[in-house]
């Protein structure tokens, strides 16, 4: 419930503030590893709340939104920072573990609605780190069952669809470390398998066969310790140096990884489903590269990089192709964009996905808002947000259109999604998104936009994920930490998906409206 004040009470309140807390300096640069800005928090848990405090009071996008659900920035530092100082008295005595660290800064920002926001704070007294998303403490706190569901479902797939006869023309490709590595990693399991089965099977084995039988051993050991590593650039620096160890041995798809898709890595699929419904799911906003930039490239890439990299081009030809031709002439059922489970990327995407289906020109979807200033209430006035839409020639969809979005939808899904709500004949199925709109601006632009990432990370004793840029929807309205609303909503059915080899009744339920309108 907000709290209302009378005047002579917040002007006592101020000069109590002012009594015990130094104001934020307007000259402190919180973008780099400046020691004016980080050097009281080498070694002070008061002083890095203070860096947390002041940084995010300079540089957070939405203190107004965040007023609006009751929250006071100058209370939490009257209520949090005697805490943190408590914690540098009781590190006299003993050491402070990173769950106490962790357990207090959670505290701090689990309040903020900014779904990209991310935390991270050295504990100086361990070497650790202390880390919090608010975004994860309030769906975790808020549709637990809901997230864990969206896990369930992970990347939505077309296999029970394919096998059944209901998805045709099924393009499905993974240029992601992960399957870089799995698929490099599986060739060198059934190389080695084979020979050590080979081996077991001769009664006699030469000086030679037990040569390369250690050397199979060695590399399915080798292969067996990166099992465990879940950091995929520390995966690939790893995996390729075994690829390289163990080169002379010649064995088929076991090469190096290429690092050309670390960043941009990418799970895509299409299909043409039943009813001439044409289908796209894909795992993050990093389709441009795939289109622009690999196919001139291709020889300078590991080989089966190349091939996963012209796969995902070939999906996302296949599905812009059929819609092309199927509503040319007049057969196109509808179109559904599956964004369930993606963790969103890069804007200028949008114009090949919902933009691939609206005319050229851009697509007025929404408004921003920049920092301008470093007070705490020191934005822009709210800037129409013109999302690039298709420049090539290329047809209207005027059938029926629906975005399948789930809590673990972000970021780009959802501008995507709120873009969705101002098509005509487009629709959101599933369940509200997860609740993170708001862009982040790069440290490169902290002089004249004021704001940025605070530190930097795995460098500073304190670093923030900071986004800056508010995003609004047509009718001014902020959805973090809320998500989009679908306007069919539709709970998964785990049960029935069976972990994926069963029916999809969020995707069920997308056909369903397509084919009948409701």
């Amino acid at each position: 419930m907000r709290r209302y004040i009378k005047i002579a009470a917040v002007a006592l309140a101020a000069l109590s503030l002012l009594a015990c807390r130094k104001e934020s300096d307007p000259l402190s640069n919180f973008s780099y590893n400046d020691a004016l800005a980080f050097g009281d928090a080498e070694n002070s848990f008061g002083g890095k709340f203070k860096v947390l405090w002041e940084g995010l009071n300079s540089n957070y996008a939405i203190w107004d939104y965040e007023a609006s659900f009751g929250l006071d920035w100058d209370e939490v530092y009257e209520t949090y920072y005697p805490k943190f100082v408590e914690l540098d008295t009781l590190a006299l005595k003993r050491q402070i573990t990173d769950k106490e660290l962790s357990d207090l800064l959670a505290q701090v920002v689990a309040p903020l609605h900014d779904g990209h926001l991310f935390v991270s704070m050295k504990n100086h007294s361990t070497g650790g780190f202390a880390e919090a998303i608010p975004g994860d403490l309030r769906n975790d706190k808020e549709r637990k069952q809901e997230m864990a569901d969206a896990d369930s479902l992970g990347r939505p797939s077309l296999a029970y669809y394919e096998l059944k006869g209901i998805a045709k023309d099924v393009r499905d490709f993974d240029a992601t470390p992960r399957a870089q590595f799995q698929a490099s990693r599986d060739s060198a399991l059934k190389w080695t398998n084979k020979l050590l089965d080979d081996f077991a099977a001769k009664t006699v084995l030469t000086a030679e066969d037990f040569a390369t039988q250690r050397l199979a051993q060695d590399v399915q050991g080798e292969l067996a310790k990166l099992d465990d590593i879940t950091d995929n650039k520390e995966l690939i620096a790893a995996f390729n140096q075994v690829a390289l160890r163990y080169s002379y041995l010649n064995i088929p798809g076991f090469h190096l990884l290429d690092d050309s898709l670390f960043e941009k890595g990418i799970r895509m699929a299409s299909a043409v489903l039943n009813g001439n419904i044409a289908y796209l799911t894909f795992s993050n906003f990093e389709i441009e590269p795939y289109l622009k930039e690999f196919p001139n490239k291709a020889k300078e890439m590991q080989p089966y990089a190349a091939q996963l990299a012209a796969g995902v081009k070939e999906a996302w030809d296949a599905w812009f192709s059929s819609i092309q031709t199927l509503h040319q002439s007049g057969q196109l059922g509808g179109v559904i964009i599956d964004l369930r489970g993606n963790g969103g990327g890069s804007q200028p995407d949008y114009q090949y996905v919902l933009g691939a289906l609206l005319p050229a020109g851009g697509h007025h979807a929404m408004y921003t808002r920049t920092k301008q200033g470093v007070g705490r209430y020191d934005y822009s006035t709210l800037i129409p947000l013109e999302l690039k839409t298709y420049p090539e020639e290329h047809v209207t969809v005027t059938e029926p259109i629906v975005v399948l979005v789930n809590g673990r939808s972000v970021s780009m899904s959802e501008v995507t999604s709120v873009g969705a709500r101002e098509v005509e004949n487009a629709k959101i199925v599933g369940t509200r998104t997860w609740g993170g709109l708001c862009a982040l601006q790069g440290n490169d632009a902290y002089s004249y936009a004021y704001a940025g990432h605070i530190g930097v990370e795995g460098v500073t004793p304190v670093y923030v994920y900071c986004p800056s840029a508010a995003c609004f929807d047509t009718h001014g309205n902020l959805l973090e930490g809320v998500g989009v609303t679908p306007d069919i909503e539709v709970q998964l059915d785990v049960k029935a998906l069976k972990k994926g080899n069963g029916p999809d009744n969020q995707l069920d339920r997308a056909i369903e409206y397509i084919v009948s309108g409701k």
